[in-house]
């Protein structure tokens, strides 16, 4: 009812003038069955938005949206949509990412519940996991909505996924690319720019690279030293005279990123000079017994380190020289050290029996991460200064950060699973199995449930970490199956623990079920 209206009722009386029951009168809780009572309601809301400054839209005026295109997908069955209804209304949002991880596996696709899609749009804002499992699976009514409201802009470039079949799965990154993204970053917000760079160079480095150079003389320094960050996604040789660019900015946070860029592409000119330096700072003697390092570290910073970013101001409580042999060896290529005809694990017992012990390994531990050198990786891990000392029980470690974890996220996926399986009792177990996303491959998932096995069998006092435990491995075991244990060898204070495991995963396993069932045919 207009402000009119509502006057005109006020004059004429509510006998003579009906004053009909809206929506949003009831879902503000002011509807009333009596007619006067209701007109006062109306009055309280609709003066309350005039002095507000409301004016309702006319929607006469207004032409109506275009119909969505039509998405040729079919539709999930009703037991996997009443699925995923309930585990949205229970807030179940790991669920929820899973259910569609699943749906996006499916051969042939299928498109997720179209009345559900405003829920999961919502759901999704905020919640970068479930944002990443939804965004596979959306088609144009996802796209149609997200038009309509700001919070689901990221949803607007949704396209229809039907066609996967004939034109394969491959990286679609380009499509995330607008065509006109020279103005975009030119006019853009620093968030937008950085997005639209990380785009850019998943599908079109040297585009990525041009946008760059092109604005590079007027901008900050802070977003250059961003941008020259997002290079490091397909990086190659063709970068390399941006990245000594930045490497003689005027910015020491330029230089820096410079730096790092160019330890990372091998065959730098940067990074020849680097092992280079690293040769002649670290060297091996060959006794008759032993193998011992002799090293040689300038005692000040040279104009050449600080040309190539080496910092030449240690922090508070370290030696310069340490600091710098630190650096020395940290960006030096981690694969540059066969020369010395030792291996990682030799080369780290050497320097232990050495002063310098401290700053080698900090140095070879950074290259080892940046260059994901499996063999450095496993040699730091296997060390008991990486952190790979006995727990007294993995989970007991729980969430808690332990040194050697950025070792283990270098590692590729197969070796990391294979050095948590053969390590179930180091103190990363705990702490990394609460990195690792689902869900957990098949063979570390084994190994889970062996450990759990034993877990459950243990009273753990007051601690939370078994329980933990418990709880993440209810949403990652892949295949979702528990332990083999009978219920009643479960110590008593982890009993609804470990019924919410069954519980959970009996749901998991009732997800793939429901989603492999093929839709109802509609009643004609």
């Amino acid at each position: 009812m207009s402000w009119s209206g509502l006057v005109n009722a006020a004059v004429l009386g509510t006998g003579r003038t009906a004053v009909p029951p809206t929506a949003e009168l009831a879902a503000a809780g002011l509807d009333h069955d009596d007619d006067q009572a209701r007109l006062l309601h109306y009055a309280a809301a609709l003066s309350r938005a005039r002095r507000a400054g409301f004016r309702p839209p006319q929607a006469g005026a207004r032409a109506a949206p275009e119909p969505v295109d039509g998405d040729s997908r079919p539709p999930v069955g009703m037991a996997a949509e009443r699925r995923l209804a309930g585990l949205l209304r229970a807030s179940q949002h790991d669920l929820a990412a899973e259910w569609l991880r699943l749906l996006a596996a499916r051969d042939p696709a299928r498109r997720p519940p179209d009345v559900l899609l405003p829920a999961l749009l919502t759901a999704a804002v905020g919640r970068p996991e479930l944002r990443t499992a939804l965004q596979p699976v959306l088609g144009p009514l996802a796209g149609w909505l997200a038009r309509r409201n700001d919070d689901w802009a990221w949803a607007r470039g949704a396209a229809v996924t039907a066609d996967r079949d004939r034109d394969g799965a491959g990286d679609r990154a380009g499509d995330a690319v607008a065509p006109d993204s020279g103005r975009a970053w030119e006019t853009g917000s620093i968030e937008d720019r950085r997005a639209l760079l990380a785009r850019l160079r998943a599908a079109d480095p040297a585009a990525g690279r041009q946008l760059v150079a092109s604005t590079w003389a007027a901008d900050p320094y802070r977003d250059r030293a961003a941008f020259v960050t997002l290079l490091a996604t397909g990086l190659s040789l063709d970068d390399e005279p941006l990245a000594e660019q930045a490497l003689a900015d005027r910015r020491a946070e330029v230089r820096r990123a410079g730096a790092d860029l160019l330890a990372r592409l091998p065959g730098s000119r940067y990074s020849q000079r680097a092992a280079a330096r690293a040769a002649a700072a670290v060297r091996i003697e060959r006794q008759p017994l032993r193998q011992r390092l002799t090293l040689t570290v300038p005692p000040t910073a040279t104009p050449e380190l600080l040309a190539d970013g080496i910092d030449g101001s240690p922090p508070g409580g370290v030696g310069m020289q340490a600091w710098l042999l630190r650096q020395i060896v940290a960006v030096a290529p981690a694969g540059c050290w066969a020369g010395h005809g030792l291996r990682p694990a030799d080369l780290l017992a050497v320097a232990d029996r050495t002063d310098w012990s401290g700053p080698l390994r900090a140095g070879w531990t950074s290259a080892a991460i940046r260059d994901a050198d499996q063999d450095w990786l496993l040699a730091l891990l296997g060390h008991p200064a990486a952190g790979g000392g006995k727990a007294r029980h993995p989970a007991v470690e729980g969430q808690r950060i332990a040194p050697g974890l950025p070792l283990l996220a270098a590692l590729p996926a197969a070796a990391r699973d294979n050095w948590l399986c053969a390590n179930p009792g180091s103190r990363l177990f705990g702490p990394a199995l609460h990195q690792l996303p689902a869900p957990w491959s098949a063979r570390l998932s084994d190994q889970v449930r062996a450990v759990l096995a034993g877990l459950v069998r243990t009273d753990p006092g007051h601690s939370p970490a078994p329980r933990a435990l418990l709880r993440l491995a209810a949403g990652r075991l892949e295949p979702p199956e528990p332990p083999d244990l009978d219920s009643g060898q479960v110590s008593d204070r982890l009993v609804t623990s470990w019924d919410n495991l069954l519980s959970t995963l009996s749901v998991r396993v009732a997800m793939r079920r429901e989603l492999a069932e093929e839709p109802e045919e509609p009643t004609p």
